[in-house]
């Protein structure tokens, strides 16, 4: 809490410094890219002057300071903490309130009732809101208001309601427009007003009052437990519509001041919302890399995603003038998506504080700023009230086109649109800051006549004051009497069961307290009084039926199953990866209403299987070791996926009787309640003996990497105990607050150690036992091991991969670290290689093609040592050489012995220690030698045995020790 009060100091910081910013008249014009000409300039300072010219009278004389802006904050501040919490009761939502007490004060102030009341210095604080730079509300307040928007969606529900809500941001505004400047030139055109008003001008307004702002309406929406699905669509066009609605804005406003570029308009669009998207997720992907490297810190992470936010729209609107508003949508979806795992999870709470503050504190300066700029800045004439009544009745029409005409496609797209949820969204469409700061934009522009400009600025604010108070305090009402806020017979029942169930254990408690002798004397009345009234439901549950209760259920399990994977993670025993993917899989299921079984998954085996293809990719030149790392890191992430999900039904199984009590209230018999039991334990067996099966077969198909992947989780399981032993020291009072801090930052630190830990470090130790075992290089010395450890290309292969053809060139040696090759010769299969046997070395030793073509019978994990590796060992230790001449020949040896008969009962191990004891001898030409051993192998060139006199090429077996050599050659002599 410490923390977030330090940052909410910081932003009000911020806020000062914006308004010290605006009285120095930094007018930065983002809107139509250029800077006002010096008559707008001019103009706008006069009125500033004009306004404030009594306010640097009460400043500051030593410093000339202009205290109005901090006195201001600080005031709405306290009013908006003093309207919530005052009028928590009052159905009227909370901005609203805010809205009208914005056009009180600006009503006090305009009539300078302020001042006869003795209240100077406030007055002077409201005129100063009441003449705000309009681009100040766009750059101060627009990035968080977005932002937390963004920040707080569903993502899963985002992205299926994301093509309808485009629908309504893009042509659907696009109809909106037309609709209210035709009937803005109808009204011209029959005489009732807007005589001055132009076609442009007719769509610039049209553009300006499309900007909707359901703030409110989206409050009111969550706050009944209306479905998320229509409070994400509202939230999600309202979004997307401010940023379409800005970008058309600066195009039409461009061609009414002279600024338009020319070019095409349309091109332009896409421009400017295209860059929009690419500079949000470019500082999006900057920020997310740089969270990536930081643990535990919620000063950087919490700042860094602040300085994010306005980064966006500041650098998109001012520097490459393309919409920020789409820029911070971008990064908000980013950071809810991709982001929310990046973020550490000790932080995460303290951020979606941090925001929720911030957009409180942004509403309350912004609503009330919005009633003063009304009440001080607007005047109504009758003419202007009647066309104001006409303009809000073609809001309403045009709301309905927009939604209406796209209709018929919107309903069939995503989640579709119930006709109950599209007249909440048509009366829910309120206009707010956005619109009356682009209205203002106008209002100061000198270049557009007076009158159209001044009944531009009425016409907005007057809409705003409207659907403020009129669809915004009805708008429960509507969501009520359409039946949007019922919970259902299910829910109703769980939660009379839950309200029983609390009051069954306070009446227990009541029981024990009587017993304690500090409080026996108590009036068990009164405290009865306190029990929770078990009938507080207002709806009545119903009678329903099992498949009712059983998909209830399911949806429950299922929001628990994700619980269960973000809590691992919190915990550091869950991957980022794993977490999105299976809580992505969890909401995809949770579309279904709970009406399909809990173990109909078709997808999580493609979760977790490695695809083939990646290991395949892993071969190419250049990028192979990309795809390697990528084929590891899937294998982890397949482990960790598997895991997480068996641990997460052993979890619902231990919870799924509690959730089962009650269901019998509306059944008929009480064996529907066991039937219901059995139906569910059914389908989370079933899941989680697939999770069992599956780690299983991978723990025997890559031991190795499951080692390690276990050895990191146990490690940060060890870590966690630690954590929470030191807390619990912490408690007792055994250790001081900075000895906490020192322990906890060691504890932190292996943590982000753990985090960084690659695959290939924990499989080093294991090629390491390899070669020490595989003849010829067991003798390595230590140095030259680490070289080959580091410079080899450590390759996993799938089932059924070919790792090497036939009569290609072997480019090096194949170690095999785990698992069986099977080889081939000509797709006859000839033998079988397992760890620590190595092939392609006596191919490197004859500078020949490869004999067979290797394939792997069970998943694979090789080190490749390739040819420049090998010229680069052998020169660094030249003594390499004829190891790996040995190595090559005990390979060749031990596929004659497999095959031979006199040693057909040793066990690889004891054909690996004889040939160990082996000696290797270079023959030269006519040389006769008499070897004494068990067998001779004729590893290179040709030689000829003394008593049978024939002639023998290699690699062959010889049936005796005594030969001559024909040419040079080697020989292996086994003891």
């Amino acid at each position: 809490m410490k923390r977030l009060l330090i940052l909410s100091t910081i932003l009000a910081l911020n806020l000062n410094l914006g308004f010290a910013i605006q009285k120095e008249h930094v007018k930065n014009d983002s809107i139509s890219h250029k800077s006002q000409t010096e008559a707008v300039q001019a103009t706008s300072m006069a009125l500033e002057n004009e306004n404030q010219g009594e306010v640097t009278e009460g400043s500051h004389e030593g410093h000339g300071l202009n205290l109005a802006p901090f006195l201001f904050i600080v005031l709405s501040l306290f009013i908006g903490t003093a309207t919530r919490h005052l009028f928590s009761k009052v159905p009227l939502p909370y901005t609203i309130i805010l809205l009208i007490i914005g056009l009180t004060l600006g009503i006090l102030t305009r009539f300078d009732i302020m001042q006869t009341i003795g209240l100077e210095m406030v007055e002077q604080a409201v005129r100063w809101a009441g003449n705000i730079d309009p681009h100040l509300i766009l750059y101060l307040f627009l990035p968080t208001l977005i932002f937390e928007a963004a920040y707080a969606l569903h993502i899963h529900t985002f992205k299926k309601s994301l093509a309808n809500a485009l629908i309504l941001a893009v042509p659907g505004i696009l109809v909106a427009i037309a609709i209210t400047a035709f009937a803005l030139l109808l009204i011209k055109s029959l005489g009732i007003g807007l005589n001055e008003w132009s076609i442009l001008l007719a769509f610039l307004f049209g553009t300006i009052i499309s900007a909707t702002d359901p703030v409110a309406v989206v409050a009111i929406l969550k706050e009944v437990g209306a479905s998320k699905r229509l409070s994400t669509i509202t939230e999600s066009e309202s979004m997307l519509n401010d940023g379409t609605a800005i970008v058309i804005f600066m195009t039409i406003f461009g061609l009414i001041t002279g600024e338009a570029a020319g070019g095409n308009a349309f091109v332009d669009f896409l421009r400017v919302s295209l860059g929009g998207v690419l500079v949000g997720a470019v500082i999006g992907w900057g920020i997310l890399s740089w969270l990536k490297k930081v643990f535990n810190d919620a000063l950087i992470e919490i700042t860094v995603v602040i300085g994010a936010a306005y980064l966006s729209f500041y650098f998109a609107e001012s520097v490459l003038h393309v919409s920020g508003v789409i820029a911070v949508v971008t990064l908000g979806i980013s950071m809810a998506g991709p982001g929310k795992t990046k973020v550490s999870p000790e932080v995460t709470h303290f951020l979606h504080e941090f925001w929720e503050l911030a957009a409180f504190i942004a509403n309350t300066l912004i609503f009330i700023v919005v009633g003063v700029v009304i009440a001080q800045q607007v005047n109504y004439t009758i003419s202007d009230l009647k066309v104001l009544l006409l303009v809000y009745i073609t809001i309403h029409i045009a709301r309905l086109g927009t939604i209406y005409v796209f209709y018929p496609l919107m309903r069939r797209i995503g989640y579709g649109i119930a006709f109950k949820d599209s007249i909440v969204l048509w009366w829910g469409g309120l206009r707010g800051a956005v619109a009356l700061a682009l209205a203002l934009i106008v209002a100061i522009d000198s270049r557009i006549p007076f009158e159209p400009r001044n009944q531009l600025l009425s016409l907005t604010a007057g809409i705003v004051i409207l659907t403020s108070l009129i669809n915004a305090t009805t708008v429960r009402w509507l969501i009520d009497k359409l039946g949007l806020s019922k919970i259902g017979d299910i829910k109703a029942g769980l939660m009379m069961q839950s309200l029983q169930q609390i009051r069954l254990s306070g009446e227990k408690e009541i029981e024990k307290l009587k017993g304690n002798r500090y409080m026996s004397g108590a009036d068990w009345d009164k405290v009865s009084s306190f029990l929770i009234d078990a009938n507080a439901v207002e709806e009545k549950p119903q009678h329903f039926n099992l498949e009712d209760a059983i998909a209830e259920t399911r949806k429950r399990l299922l929001q628990k199953e994700k619980e269960s994977y973000w809590r691992q993670f919190s915990m550091g025993m869950f991957s980022s990866e794993g977490v999105n993917l299976l809580s992505d899989q969890i909401d995809a299921l949770l579309d279904f209403g709970g009406n399909i079984p809990l173990s109909t998954r078709q997808d999580i085996e493609n979760i977790w299987t490695t695809p083939k293809t990646i290991a395949k990719l892993q071969n190419l030149p250049l990028v192979g070791k990309i795809w390697k790392r990528k084929f590891l890191n899937r294998l982890a992430l397949s482990y960790d996926c598997a895991r997480a999900f068996v641990a997460a039904q052993e979890e619902n199984q231990k919870s799924l009787s509690s959730l089962i009590i009650g269901f019998s209230l509306g059944a008929a018999e009480s064996s529907k309640e066991t039937e219901l039991l059995s139906a569910l334990e059914d389908e989370l067996n079933e899941n989680r003996i697939t999770g069992q099966t599956f780690l299983r077969n991978l723990r025997e198909k890559y031991p190795d990497i499951c080692r390690s992947i276990e050895t990191l989780l146990a490690s940060r399981s060890l870590l966690n105990q630690q954590e929470e032993m030191l807390e619990r020291l912490k408690k007792q009072g055994r250790l001081e607050p900075d000895e906490v801090e020192r322990i906890q930052a060691y504890i932190h630190s292996s943590m982000k150690q753990l985090i960084d830990t690659s695959l290939k470090e924990n499989t080093e130790q294991k090629v390491a036992a390899a070669l020490r075992n595989t003849p010829g290089l067991d003798n390595l010395s230590k140095d030259a091991q680490q070289f080959l450890i580091s410079k080899g290309q450590l390759k996993i292969y799938p089932e059924g991969s070919v790792i090497a053809k036939q009569d290609s060139e072997p480019d090096g040696i194949f170690i095999i670290i785990n698992g069986t090759v099977n080889y081939y010769k000509s797709d006859t299969l000839t033998g079988v290689k397992e760890i620590s046997d190595v092939f392609g070395a006596y191919e490197w030793l004859l500078s020949s093609r490869l004999r067979y073509t290797f394939t792997a019978e069970t998943p694979v994990t090789l080190i490749k040592i390739n040819t420049p590796t090998i010229k680069l060992l052998t020169s660094k230790f030249p003594e390499t050489k004829r190891l790996l001449t040995l190595c090559a020949s005990a390979d060749i040896a031990l596929e004659h012995l497999k095959q031979n008969e006199k040693f057909s009962e040793l066990s690889i191990r004891k054909l690996r220690t004889l040939i160990r004891s082996a000696e290797l001898f270079e023959l030269n030409e006519g040389e006769k030698h008499h070897f004494s051993g068990s067998a001779c192998i004729l590893v290179k060139g040709q030689a000829i045995t003394e008593e049978q006199d024939t002639l023998f090429t290699a690699p062959a077996m010889l049936d005796e020790c005594n030969l001559r050599s024909k040419g040079d050659a080697l020989a292996l002599i086994l003891p």
